[in-house]
């Protein structure tokens, strides 16, 4: 009677830290879904154009990419439990200032701060799920936390569009206050105290600046680029600086001994490498894309923010409804043939929206978004075991960081390089377009003039009442541009698949392990990078 009221207790405990750390795990997976269907009310509201709002979501992720290796180990250190709950903290504090923020320069501040928040958060989350549950039960907890994150990533579009509809681009960023408290609440009460370590611990501080210098520095001179031109000390100076950071974060991981990165492992183990970059190039496809659609649905077709983020459901629900499919996929034919088909469907999907962007409207889109979210699903599922089962089982906790590291610092570099091309090529066209048109030449003050009517215009689509009568004539043109330059964009994505294809038909082989990472339920495929900062090594 006493083992089964305590085999109940301890039942109940597990699934309120599994509500904790769900909740936790929600917090950064709904603002990276959500916050881009409130750009147009951000930029309305704060005066900005789209190459400049781009930075209120990556803001949020260099943080996240730099920080969530050292995250992870920290957490080893110091505890999980601790680590947690300043994240969670830290994000909910950081939250509050993005939500009354005055300003784009505090709004993009206070984003940054939530990546930090986030880094501490996000992977000692399903550590501490690993750690309570216990090894009988950690995989169907694994599996309900991370089915629960997919579907609240998939409900981030719908979420982020009612809320800006209704209330505001700030209540997207103020809901999660009550959550955060919650989780802190919850975490708090049912989560085991940390045991004080038996040593002083040694953290790579010097590895965790000189990652974070080099991503944000490319990042940074990438984007401005666009803003001060190549020739700018703003932007070649930040490049350079990410060219040295780098290369000392290489020289410094190789010769310390307890780096935050282990190079050895990505030159010993193929299948290790080739996920870690096809995980970079997901990233790129996945927060990259996440920017760009919502632009095209607003702008473009005139959809209001609610019904973009409905629009948006075809890429987001096939990663609830195909994981578990390609994870048994895994299990039969090992990592490479699921990557290849993955990345193959990205490209078709890239090719299918040309097509669809050039028709105009929104069912020409739909094929298109159907398949960019097949082949995200199996990319970004098929990814952690891939890299989990070719390691040693003491190295994984490394390697699920790096991993998650790839991944948002990809999509980081995806939003940048995406708005690159979508800039340049939608100028290009539009100086072209004028130029064989009967139209008087815009002088360069008209073109500014235009380009801030442009920018207004993507809260609400183009409607010519809006724009000053001089304008109106070139409107046609600068619609026709805008398309020309999506259908360039989709096609630069269709070359970062084409290239994932390549590194997995060239690195990934089968998984070299007797026990690989089990894949055939919903349970283990949601569960398989669980040993993210969790000591497991």
């Amino acid at each position: 009677m006493r083992s089964g009221a305590q085999n109940s207790a301890r039942a109940t405990n597990l699934t309120l830290v599994v509500v904790a750390m769900t909740i936790g795990n929600a917090l950064i997976l709904v603002s990276q879904t959500a916050i881009p269907l409130a750009l147009p009310s951000v930029m309305q509201e704060l005066g900005v154009g789209s190459s400049t709002a781009q930075w209120v979501l990556t803001a949020g992720l260099l943080p996240l990419a730099g920080l969530m290796v050292l995250g992870g180990r920290l957490a080893d250190l110091f505890g999980l439990r601790r680590i947690f709950v300043i994240g969670t903290f830290v994000f909910a504090l950081a939250s509050l200032g993005a939500g009354l923020a005055p300003t784009f320069e505090i709004l993009v501040l206070a984003r940054a701060v939530q990546g930090v928040g986030g880094a501490l958060l996000l992977p000692t989350s399903v550590a501490i799920v690993s750690s309570v549950a216990g090894a009988a039960r950690a995989g169907r907890a694994l599996g309900l936390l991370g089915g629960a994150a997919a579907v609240a990533g998939a409900c981030g579009p719908i979420i982020g569009g009612a809320l800006t509809s209704a209330f505001g681009w700030r209540a997207v960023m103020l809901i999660n206050l009550p959550l955060a408290a919650l989780a802190l609440v919850v975490t708090l009460i049912v989560v085991p105290r940390d045991r004080r370590p038996a040593e002083r611990p040694r953290v790579d501080i010097l590895g965790a600046a000189l990652l974070c210098v080099a991503l944000v520095g490319v990042v940074f001179g990438l984007t401005q680029s666009q803003v001060w031109g190549w020739s700018s000390p703003g932007v070649y100076l930040p490049l350079a600086a990410a060219v040295l950071s780098a290369i000392a974060f290489v020289v410094v991981e190789r010769r310390i001994s307890n780096p935050l990165m282990n190079f050895a492992l990505l030159r010993e183990h193929r299948d290790y490498a080739g996920a870690t970059i096809s995980q970079g190039l997901g990233g790129m496809l996945e927060m990259g894309l996440g920017m760009i659609f919502p632009l095209i649905l607003i702008l473009s077709i005139g959809l209001d923010p609610a019904a973009a983020g409905l629009a948006l459901l075809p890429t987001t629900l096939p990663m609830v409804i195909v994981a578990p499919l390609a994870g048994r996929w895994y299990d039969r034919s090992g990592g490479r043939t699921p990557l290849v088909v993955g990345f193959a469907l990205l490209a078709l999907a890239a090719i299918a929206l040309m097509f669809g962007v050039w028709a105009g409207g929104l069912m020409p889109l739909i094929p298109g978004l159907v398949l960019y979210g097949i082949g995200l699903a199996i990319v970004l599922t098929v990814n952690d075991p891939v890299s989990l089962d070719s390691v040693p089982e003491r190295s994984r906790g490394e390697v699920s960081g790096v991993s998650a590291t790839a991944e948002q610092f990809g999509g980081a570099l995806g939003i940048t390089l995406l708005f690159v091309v979508l800039q340049t090529s939608y100028v290009a066209r539009l100086h072209s377009l004028i130029d064989e048109s009967s139209l008087t030449d815009l002088t360069d003050a008209q073109y500014a003039q235009l380009h801030e009517a442009m920018d207004k215009a993507e809260q609400t689509g183009l409607n010519a009442q809006n724009f000053d009568p001089s304008l109106q004539p070139y409107l046609e043109s600068a619609y026709n541009a805008g398309t020309f330059g999506y259908v360039v964009t989709f096609a630069a994505t269709a070359v970062i698949a084409v290239l994932g294809v390549a590194s997995a038909l060239l690195l990934v082989r089968r998984s070299r392990v007797d026990a690989p990472t089990d894949m055939s339920s919903p349970e283990s495929v949601f569960g398989a990078s669980a040993s993210v900062g969790s000591g497991q090594r």
